[in-house]
């Protein structure tokens, strides 16, 4: 039985790994539609300054322009988006959401503001096996919209897939796009730590995340002719059809694997564990990041008994909480 249904599950995504194909044999007619001028489906977009080029993007934030735009791919016969997401990771408040979905149909950019947009449809999109979505090592967005929606984000071309088999790892997307389309990015680093739960989002900001999905197409198109050329399409076609597809969610937290965590004594990482609950329950009423209450090193110090919890708790923090959060861990 167990065998039988590994080759069914072979079967599944050999099957969606020919659809990919073929998808990505007929992209350059997908990506060449123009948007009709006289129809209903007309997308407005609005103009933004791109270096020394002029971006137009359509801003989505509704349900009913959620809705428009699914009809437009529909009436113009697109099925592949190159797509990436934005989001919030306990570093600006508590907790992740996503915060900015950019997408680029080859020709058109869109950028969807999910905040006011219900689950239904962002799953209808996400979902669809009727649209590829070009992603770039896309684990922790199918993590997130999957923790957060319970959304499983199907039809998925994900690019650190080619480039693993070409590289031996999975490097950077402006590293490949450096390498592969001689394409240099640029003032990056300013928004890796961007807040993007602030609305209105920043133009500049918007900018630098329609970046993400520029080269999409492009960069598709070099690494499969790079596969073909060095003979390893073949590899390329076995890592797609034997690995499991499923959303990955690691339940031990990210603190909790580290090396600094894994050297504490049995009665350290129980002092450290019930801190760490302690400092969650107090970040989330507070809707600050963890770190802002306690920060990650005093949480080990105070388990080895290198410092004291009264003198570790963040200045910040309000007097209330100070005293709970002292009362509770003696308990």
């Amino acid at each position: 039985m167990r065998r039988a249904r590994k080759f069914c599950l072979t079967l599944q995504n050999f099957t969606q790994l020919i659809f990919l194909a073929l998808i990505m044999s007929f992209s350059t007619v997908f990506r060449g539609v123009f948007i009709k001028k006289n129809s209903s489906l007309c997308i407005e977009h609005k103009n933004q300054k791109w270096g020394n080029k002029l971006t137009k993007y359509r801003y989505i934030q509704t349900d009913s322009e959620i809705q428009k735009f699914r009809s437009y791919l529909l009436s113009e016969q697109i099925h592949t988006l190159a797509m990436d997401f934005e989001g919030e990771f306990s570093l600006h408040q508590y907790g992740e959401s996503l915060c900015l979905i950019q997408i680029f149909d080859g020709k058109n950019y869109f950028l969807i503001d999910p905040v006011h947009i219900s689950t239904r449809e962002l799953k209808m999109l996400l979902e669809s096996t009727n649209i590829v979505k070009i992603f770039y090592d896309a684990q922790s967005d199918k993590a997130l919209v999957f923790k957060k929606y319970d959304i499983e984000i199907q039809a998925i071309l994900d690019l650190a897939d080619p480039v693993y088999i070409l590289e031996g790892q999975i490097r950077g997307l402006d590293a490949m796009i450096q390498k592969y389309l001689n394409i240099t990015i640029t003032q990056k680093k300013k928004f890796q730590k961007h807040n993007w739960t602030i609305r209105p989002i920043a133009e500049e900001a918007l900018e630098y995340a329609l970046k993400d999905v520029q080269y999409l197409f492009k960069l598709k198109d070099e690494l499969m002719e790079q596969l073909s050329r060095r003979g390893l399409l073949e590899d390329y076609i076995r890592r797609l059809v034997t690995r499991d597809n499923k959303v990955k969610i690691n339940p031990i937290p990210g603190i909790k694997r580290k090396k600094e965590y894994k050297k504490l004594t049995k009665e350290q990482k129980r002092t450290f564990d019930s801190l760490y609950e302690i400092r969650e329950k107090y970040a989330e009423k507070l809707n600050w990041p963890p770190n802002n209450v306690i920060s990650n090193s005093l949480l080990h110090k105070i388990a080895t008994g290198g410092e004291t919890l009264e003198r570790s708790i963040h200045d910040k923090v309000p007097r209330k909480f100070r005293i709970d959060i002292l009362r509770e861990f003696k308990e």
